[in-house]
């Protein structure tokens, strides 16, 4: 017996291809229509961040890379960055420069055509890094200047900046200077331009220019001026010159 089928039921290549048309492949029909796979289409947005953590005042690179919907680049207009936080990091709009301001987190978010992608940045500050005792010698030479790291770690103080009351008077500190975790640095004045004064001042700035400490003086006394307890307190007259080691702390507020 013959069986005669509904052509309804029946699919031909060309309905089988239309069903099958969002798969990346190519069907000829009757050897004269061909069915392709989709155009490329803008579907996410991969931003990357030259690094994820950052010190204020340091300024690193955004990129952003349009892609489809098989996650390959693609082509598109121009990108525009901008940060959620603008008290932690700001960018710009155009070159995806990033500035940290603050310490925090913030979102840098980069749009083409609608999209948007986005990554989380961290900025912290500087190493806590004090200016612990002066000894400026009137105006005599052979004075000097310590800094205290309060940290537990080892900080690497390359490229950090001291300078005296003419921030102008800048010192930089040697490529590969350290100062051990609650340990001491000593900088004579005779790395200052001009020395230390006996009213005066001296400031210290991170790698990336942002004041960390400063103090400054109207008065040179016998000893020298020092913080009481070290790294947190005042500065005062100290009882003795104690350079390089724990303050020996009077009761007379520096001036």
């Amino acid at each position: 017996m013959i069986r005669i089928l509904n052509v309804r039921h029946v699919l031909d290549r060309c309905a089988l291809a239309t069903m099958l048309v969002s798969l990346p492949v190519s069907v000829a029909c009757n050897d004269k229509e061909t069915i392709s796979s989709p155009t490329p289409a803008l579907t996410t947005v991969d931003v990357t961040l030259e690094l994820s953590s950052i010190e204020v005042g340091q300024t690193i690179s955004a990129s952003a890379v349009a892609l489809d919907q098989y996650a390959a680049p693609i082509s598109a207009t121009s990108v525009v960055y901008y940060s959620n936080n603008p008290k932690v990091a700001i960018a710009s709009p155009t070159t995806g420069k990033i500035f940290a301001v603050g310490p925090g987190t913030a979102q840098i978010i980069a749009t083409i055509d609608g999209r948007s992608g986005q990554r989380t940045i961290t900025v912290s500050t500087a190493p806590r890094i004090r200016i612990n005792e002066v000894k400026s010698n009137g105006d005599a030479p052979g004075g000097w200047v310590e800094l205290l790291n309060t940290t537990a770690s080892t900080v690497d103080m390359s490229g950090w900046t001291l300078s005296d009351s003419n921030v102008l008077h800048s010192v930089p500190l040697p490529a590969g200077t350290t100062i051990p975790s609650h340990g001491y640095l000593l900088v004579d004045e005779a790395s200052f331009p001009v020395g230390l004064a006996a009213v005066d001042a001296v400031h210290l700035f991170s790698r990336y220019g942002v004041q960390v400490d400063g103090f400054a003086w109207t008065s040179t006394p016998a000893t020298t001026l020092g913080r009481c307890p070290d790294g947190t307190g005042d500065f005062v007259v100290t009882n003795a010159s104690t350079r390089g080691t724990p303050n020996t702390c009077a009761t007379t507020k520096a001036k």
